[in-house]
């Protein structure tokens, strides 16, 4: 089963893209992979489809 994962920049802690894979991709020096929730893919899309350019992960964990 394929789960959902926002790549985020580690350095701004700012959504790259989201990746679906059936396993964690690993993290690297500048990025990390971290599981979305079925309620933060749906608010990561509303803001994206509001125009917003810069989502942070933390923006979404606290339910923005």
């Amino acid at each position: 089963m394929l789960a959902a994962y926002f790549v985020v920049a580690q350095s701004s802690g700012n959504i790259i893209r989201v990746t679906r894979r059936d396993v964690r991709p690993d993290d690297s020096a500048t990025i990390t992979h971290v599981h979305a929730s079925s309620s933060q893919l749906q608010c990561y899309q509303r803001l994206f489809d509001w125009g917003q350019d810069l989502i942070s992960i933390d923006s979404l964990r606290q339910g923005t």
